[in-house]
């Protein structure tokens, strides 16, 4: 992802979530945290916080979610586990979708992400 196509991302991201922040991460990555996005109808709590690594030469961008989701079923969700991403624990999950860069936006990566949750499974 070009530098002026992530900005246009960005902003993308902020009139879809509003309260969003980036920082450079180590190794030149972007990370862009986004601050209470509503889960899928059922999960509890009702909004987490998002963390989105963008890597240089990786095409897919990499979703990270607070801890302590629950699932519509009260389970808590399956493939996940905590990783420290610059000092700070966020969950990482496996949930495969197309996507792809040159057609696909950010906001719509995220809300594809996050419809893993409303998986029961």
């Amino acid at each position: 992802m070009t530098e002026e196509n992530l900005t246009a991302e960005i902003a993308s991201l902020k009139e879809a979530y509003g309260d969003v922040s980036v920082a450079k991460g180590s190794g030149g990555q972007t990370l862009i945290r986004i601050m209470d996005i509503a889960l899928p109808k059922g999960c509890s709590p009702l909004t987490t916080w998002v963390l989105l690594l963008i890597n240089p030469g990786q095409p897919r961008p990499q979703i990270h979610v607070k801890r302590g989701i629950k699932l519509p079923n009260g389970a808590d969700p399956r493939s996940t586990s905590v990783v420290a991403v610059e000092g700070e624990e966020w969950l990482q999950f496996s949930y495969s979708f197309p996507w792809e860069g040159s057609s696909h936006t950010l906001v719509q990566f995220v809300e594809a992400s996050l419809g893993r949750f409303a998986k029961t499974e």
